[in-house]
């Protein structure tokens, strides 16, 4: 049986329909959500039209990233494009692989700090916000960003732009696992789109290299036509 010279259209349409929710995702976090974070006036309520488009994005992303899987081991597909250099070959494997993983690991976390901190209820199920306390959402929101950058979490750690119970910004207290688990995953959930952005640039400066300098049409791999 020849080798296909495309991939599978289903795999196609995937491929373009993830990278633009990423996208939108990207955008919607840093422009939106994060410049919200840092301001220390509070955090994002679940009630928040923009919030629940995101958290809705991110979880179809997932539900997309899981039907690429499955249709891609039982599809066929091109043959491995050649770089002409064994270490390129060897970094597109890596980044590819990469950025399954980091878009796979972001919504997770992203879900999961969405359901720890009720924003996944309050958005999705009905439910209002309860009060304050460990793993629930604080009247301005949870976690609320405040203090200087590098301010240690409650309990220990640290991360940008986050405070502690000792500052007059940071509302409550509680050590439970629950309560320290929100103010791990939001940074984490930061932390990923970063690596995530980098990879993403690296995915498109090799595509843009194989169109361009190889001129060996690796686009048409991912596009529409005869296989």
């Amino acid at each position: 049986m020849d080798t296909p010279k495309r991939y599978h259209p289903a795999l196609v349409t995937l491929h373009w329909l993830i990278a633009l929710f990423v996208f939108v995702e990207l955008y919607i976090g840093y422009f939106y959500i994060r410049p919200i974070l840092l301001s220390g006036g509070g955090g994002v309520r679940g009630t928040d039209p923009i919030l629940k488009i995101h958290m809705a994005v991110g979880i179809a992303i997932l539900v997309l990233l899981v039907v690429r899987f499955i249709i891609r081991l039982a599809s066929r597909k091109p043959a491995p494009a050649d770089a002409g250099l064994k270490a390129l070959n060897i970094l597109a494997r890596v980044v590819h692989y990469a950025l399954y993983f980091f878009v796979f690991a972001m919504t997770v976390v992203g879900l999961l700090f969405a359901l720890q901190t009720s924003r996944f209820q309050v958005a999705f199920l009905g439910a209002t916000a309860p009060a304050f306390g460990p793993g629930n959402v604080p009247p301005g929101g949870f976690p609320r960003p405040v203090g200087t950058p590098g301010a240690p979490f409650p309990g220990g750690g640290g991360a940008p732009g986050f405070g502690n119970r000792g500052n007059p910004g940071f509302r409550g207290g509680g050590g439970s696992i629950f309560f320290r688990l929100g103010f791990f995953l939001l940074p984490l959930h930061l932390y990923i789109s970063i690596v995530l952005i980098a990879l993403l640039t690296l995915h498109i400066l090799a595509a843009f290299y194989h169109q361009f300098i190889r001129k060996d049409h690796l686009i048409s791999r991912m596009w529409y036509g005869r296989a």
